[in-house]
């Protein structure tokens, strides 16, 4: 290959990593900035749902061509490590994205729940999902951690049972 095209080929390169940047920055920001004003009540849990959708869409989107770009053999390290930093910048923005929608539409279904059942219903629900969380923690708990568990000495929790744990 020409030297000429190698630049031209390196050019290119560079422009395709700088607008994936800028894609997960302005993702990011969008993502940040629905989290915060969700926080603040200042947008509905589901409107914030709603607004993250695309957000996820765009990324997956952003991901494919980061993919794409991936797989070319003429990429320098400093390339391949910008590469890899926007990987694991897309890993972490989808946690962030499908963590939050996750989180909200639980707490509109817990909102809706809590408005149809009578209080004491409720719970009993809230509850057994507690029961629920301590037995798939222990059932998935590894030997080093029952373990420590055997060696804790939580305070009881009034029904018999002690604190949350394996």
């Amino acid at each position: 290959m020409p030297v000429e095209s190698a630049d031209a080929a390196a050019d290119v390169l560079q422009a395709i990593l700088q607008d994936l940047a800028a894609i997960l920055n302005v993702l990011e920001g969008r993502v940040l900035y629905l989290i915060k004003e969700s926080a603040r009540g200042a947008i509905a849990p589901d409107a914030v749902v709603g607004e993250l959708a695309p957000l996820l869409r765009d990324l997956k989107a952003c991901y494919r061509r980061l993919t794409d770009v991936k797989e070319r053999q003429d990429l320098s390290y400093d390339a391949a490590r910008q590469l890899d930093e926007a990987d694991r910048r897309s890993v972490w923005l989808l946690r962030k994205i499908r963590g939050q929608q996750i989180f909200l539409t639980k707490l509109s279904l817990e909102a809706r729940l809590r408005s149809l059942v009578p209080a004491e219903a409720f719970d009993i629900y809230q509850a057994l999902l507690t029961h629920d969380e301590e037995e798939r923690e222990m059932l998935t708990s590894d030997d080093a951690r029952i373990r420590d568990f055997l060696l804790e000495d939580p305070p009881d929790r009034g029904d018999g049972t002690a604190g949350p744990g394996v």
